[in-house]
């Protein structure tokens, strides 16, 4: 029995799904390295915030994109903050930071892989 060609029947239906996989990887490694960028750069600018005691959003806002650099990969980034006072006295500074994960990999081939936006919730008594 002759088998010609099937290795490259074999290869041709393999090799999208193996392409995929590879690309699925690749995509999900950078939306991690985002979200760890991210929760690095928001628990940088809650510590400066608190040391000086500053709560303004927008300040803080600059020290997460300074911190986050212009290759990140973070898009549209939003930043939320509020201030508490817990019972005992002590006051708090929150941060909610959300941005968009432009990875350049996969796009609407691979969105099923799940949401592009990542988010970093820190907290810091002032």
């Amino acid at each position: 029995m002759k088998q010609k060609g099937a290795v490259s029947v074999e290869l041709a239906l393999g090799l999208p799904i193996l392409i995929m996989v590879i690309m699925g990887g690749v995509r999900f490694g950078l939306v991690l390295k985002t979200r760890h960028q991210l929760g690095d750069a928001t628990n940088y600018a809650i510590r400066a915030a608190a040391i000086k005691g500053n709560t303004n959003p927008n300040q803080i806002r600059a020290a997460i994109q300074d911190r986050l650099g212009s290759a990140s990969g973070c898009t549209n980034l939003s930043v939320t903050t509020t201030t508490a006072t817990d019972p005992l006295g002590v006051r708090r500074v929150e941060v909610n930071a959300h941005c968009n994960v432009d990875t350049g990999v996969g796009g609407a081939l691979l969105s099923f892989l799940g949401n592009d936006e990542v988010s970093v919730r820190a907290a810091m008594p002032y």
